[in-house]
């Protein structure tokens, strides 16, 4: 609790515990402008060369982007680029942030399920992220061109809210929304050819294990 705003006797119900503020400087920030950070604490999953035909949910499981943002144009950017996956459980630090400075368009809602996205559940789900509820947002970033910045609802969120202001620049880091009570995910993809992943996370990935992440980290640099 020393990295949050209030004690626990602040609260006034278990919901904002859960949504929780950090202090100022409780996270640090990477510095550069090459460098792309984690937008959420979480367990983080990285996929590059990625075919938006078949976006690995986890082993044996995938989905196409198009169905998971409605959208074939823009899902087409993604081609070959590089997919972040990073859930979140409920002991986890649950706002979200912009991963690069940048301008983010409006998000767009897309309705749906609140499915658990514990590995368990999406090993017996196919295509659970295109089902769950969701938002999208288009952000044009500084460095990396055109980021899509995904919050995925799963148990017991009610709500995804967003904190920004849609054509309003912001500073890598500033917060851009949060989750309710539940377990969530955060997704974010980058265009081919603009990024290199931390070999690390690659690998970890490949051997179907999560990395935990907090946000501000560094998790690529461009290229």
């Amino acid at each position: 609790m020393a990295d949050y705003k209030l004690s626990i006797e602040g609260f006034k119900s278990f919901n904002e515990f859960f949504y929780r503020e950090l202090k100022e400087g409780a996270r640090t920030i990477a510095p550069g402008e090459n460098l792309l950070i984690s937008p959420a604490d979480g367990r983080l999953l990285a996929f590059d060369n990625i075919d938006i035909e078949k976006i690995i949910q986890i082993k044996g499981h995938t989905y196409s982007l198009q169905e998971l943002i409605g959208d074939r144009q823009l899902a087409s950017k993604y081609q070959g680029g590089v997919c972040f996956v990073i859930r979140l459980c409920p002991v986890d630090y649950h706002r979200f942030h912009f991963p690069a400075e940048g301008v983010p368009e409006k998000a767009q809602k897309i309705p749906g399920y609140y499915y658990s996205v514990n590995p368990m559940a999406l090993r017996k789900k196919a295509r659970l992220y295109c089902q769950n509820k969701r938002e999208i947002t288009l952000f044009h970033s500084d460095n990396f061109s055109d980021l899509l910045l995904i919050e995925v609802g799963a148990t017991c969120v009610g709500s995804i809210v967003q904190t920004f202001v849609p054509f309003k620049k912001v500073e890598k880091g500033a917060e851009k929304g949060y989750f309710k009570f539940g377990g969530s995910t955060v997704i974010l993809f980058v265009e081919p050819g603009l990024i290199e992943v931390d070999r690390d996370l690659i690998e970890k990935t490949g051997q179907g294990m999560e990395t935990k992440v907090k946000m501000g980290m560094a998790i690529a640099k461009r290229k």
